[in-house]
């Protein structure tokens, strides 16, 4: 079975970052969601089932450590945050300062954001929503919650500071795929029961942050056909 990533990066996507395009050629900062797996572990505790809580938290805890490996070796523009994904409606209100953390776990000082920052983007795992490559975000909030074309795979989703999305990268969810190449592997992690999973896309997305040529599909082989 011939399986495809499909990389999804809009025209401009990247003008919505500042009034002026082209004296804001990056992001001030990157700020990354971790997933907690608060509901999951929460159901599985009101069922009593603490073995599979501890898996959970594993994958969780995972999943998390990949994440931040594949950006801390192959994302290279801007300084870069965490948080935990209970803490984003804080986010979303650009409280920042005891919510964001570095790679290590430590609170994150001095930073480069404020409450008044509108040029920095917010990226997490999971499902992205339809958007026309012609189109520099997706102002639609109503696909959030019902999106009836959406695409068809998890992956790296990028919002602005409104947490409207910019872009997207993605592979179709095959259960048994893993990267190609033994460097990536090791930023790669499935679980072995749940729907948990990290797949490394910083570094294409370090590539091609500013790509102006749109939506391409890269080939699964040791050399990618553009």
């Amino acid at each position: 079975m011939r399986v495809f990533f499909v990389i999804s990066f809009f025209l401009n996507g990247f003008a919505c970052l500042g009034a002026d395009a082209d004296s804001s050629k990056y992001p001030s900062a990157i700020l990354i969601q971790l997933k907690s797996e608060h509901n999951r572990i929460a159901a599985l505790t009101k069922a009593k089932r603490y073995s599979a809580v501890k898996e959970v938290e594993n994958d969780a805890m995972e999943v998390n450590k990949r994440f931040k490996l594949d950006f801390h070796n192959n994302f290279t523009y801007c300084p870069i945050y965490y948080y935990i994904d209970t803490n984003v409606d804080l986010i979303k209100n650009k409280l920042f300062d005891g919510i964001l953390f570095n790679e290590d776990g430590t609170p994150a000082k001095d930073l480069v954001i404020n409450s008044n920052s509108t040029d920095y983007i917010v990226a997490y795992y999971g499902y992205a929503v339809s958007q026309s490559r012609h189109k520099k975000v997706q102002t639609d909030s109503s696909k959030n919650e019902y999106d009836p074309d959406p695409p068809a795979g998890r992956g790296l989703v990028i919002l602005n500071d409104k947490f409207q999305q910019l872009t997207y990268f993605y592979k179709f969810g095959y259960d048994d795929f893993k990267p190609s190449d033994e460097a990536s592997k090791q930023f790669y992690y499935s679980s072995k029961n749940y729907e948990i999973e990290y797949y490394p896309f910083a570094k294409l997305f370090n590539e091609t942050m500013f790509d102006r040529y749109g939506r391409r599909r890269i080939k699964n082989t040791k050399k990618d056909t553009k």
